[in-house]
């Protein structure tokens, strides 16, 4: 499943599709489109996110550190991946063709902005602070940020990549009360051997539906392509990479302040 392309799917037996009179009530990211579903703008959402990040950056360089900078290392010949490296460039350099299998667990996890290590994925699996794989984390503040819940609901996640099905079905069904809270619901990952019939099934039942096939005259909720989960990516990786700026700089202090220790303790 393509990065750039996922959309996500709010079904509608949850929400009813907005009327015009609604419509000075809405969000700025959400629009409505006829009697069908109501469209989130995930472009609108970066937009904020990107501009929190450019808050946070500015006072952390204002406060004397450095400035944070983003490097791309592109596996393999994928349009979809180019045209996501493509649009974070402005943040990155050095982007160079590597094995995918060498090159993943060679980034120091403190650094894996993309939230691919092996530790970052073990410790979102146990519910733990972690780097966040971009594309989830984004469908996962679009739902957030809309304000749609997700406690005690159904969802069904279209795809099981390590990348995106496998990350956004991990945040939307642990527990929410963790040290990186979930979405308590209860998650069905579908995927290409699930069959036709079992699928409709599943998303019949679902509350929520995270998949790239558009069902907009079924649902309450949807983001567009281009302009929804795109977006969001960027900018959580944006987020990611102030996060990882500060968090290196506190290991930086810790082994300056542990050498003056050892060094008084030695005289």
């Amino acid at each position: 499943m393509a990065a750039t392309s996922l959309v996500s799917v709010l079904a509608s037996r949850l929400f009813r599709p907005a009327q015009s009179c609604c419509l000075r009530h809405r969000p700025f990211h959400l629009a409505a489109v006829r009697n069908e579903a109501v469209v989130i703008s995930g472009k609108k959402l970066a937009q904020q996110i990107k501009q929190e990040v450019r808050q946070e950056v500015e006072e952390w360089v204002a406060s004397g550190n450095k400035r944070p900078y983003l490097s791309v290392i592109l596996v393999g010949e994928n349009p979809a991946s180019h045209s996501y490296v493509l649009n974070k460039t402005r943040a990155a350099a050095d982007v160079e063709h590597i094995d995918e299998r060498k090159i993943c667990n060679a980034v120091s996890p403190d650094k894996d902005v993309d939230g691919f290590h092996v530790i970052n994925v073990g410790r979102m699996c146990l519910d733990q602070y972690s780097m966040l794989p971009a594309t989830p984390w984004g469908v996962w503040e679009i739902i957030k940020r809309t304000g749609i819940p997700t406690l005690g609901k159904n969802v069904v996640v279209a795809g099981r990549s390590k990348n995106v099905g496998m990350p956004i079905a991990m945040l939307l069904h642990t527990d929410g009360a963790h040290e990186r809270p979930g979405g308590d619901a209860t998650v069905t990952i579908c995927h290409r051997y699930t069959p036709k019939e079992q699928l409709k099934k599943h998303t019949i039942l679902a509350d929520i539906v995270v998949s790239a096939a558009g069902v907009r005259k079924k649902a309450g909720y949807i983001t567009p392509v281009p302009g929804g989960v795109g977006p969001m990516t960027v900018a959580m990786l944006m987020k990611n990479t102030i996060i990882a700026a500060k968090k290196l700089l506190r290991l930086e202090e810790r082994e300056v302040l542990k050498s003056k220790e050892l060094g008084v303790a030695t005289n």
